[in-house]
């Protein structure tokens, strides 16, 4: 079963879907980096970071539980978003954003980690970012 991205996915924050796997274990996407992604401290603005890895991690680890456990409800709360500015960036970059699903996506916690770094040489990166979510059984009492 192929990772079946909505057409609207990644539109509205400025990225685009570069790669996807058939596993749901990985996703990369691409980011212009502009003026208004950039702190006074002259990195990606963490705030953005941390949005972006919310966002896409959330996608990964829900399209992930659903593909390998279709039984099993993908509905979820963070549990813990961690980021880490690493590097300094110029207005103009080309980032690719790398999601990853870690190892442990059979526990009840699943977590995903996220690399911010250069389209062009993957050895550098400007920030990354780890991201745990708490599986949960949303009850609406019949009312939706």
């Amino acid at each position: 079963m192929a990772l079946q991205v909505p057409t609207m996915f990644g539109s509205d924050d400025g990225t685009a879907i570069i790669e996807t796997d058939a596993e749901c274990e990985r996703i990369v996407l691409g980011l212009r980096v502009e003026a208004e992604h950039i702190n006074a401290a002259g990195t990606l603005d963490e705030g953005l970071v941390a949005t972006l890895a919310d966002m896409h991690t959330t996608f990964l680890l829900m399209s992930h539980s659903l593909l390998h456990r279709p039984d099993h409800n993908p509905m979820s709360v963070s549990v813990c978003l961690s980021v880490h500015a690493v590097a300094p960036i110029q207005p103009g970059t080309e980032v690719h954003i790398v999601c990853t699903v870690a190892a442990n996506t059979g526990s009840s916690r699943p977590q995903a980690s996220v690399v911010f770094q250069s389209a062009h040489d993957p050895r550098v990166v400007f920030a990354t970012a780890t991201h745990s979510k708490q599986t949960k059984a949303l009850d609406f009492g019949g009312k939706l």
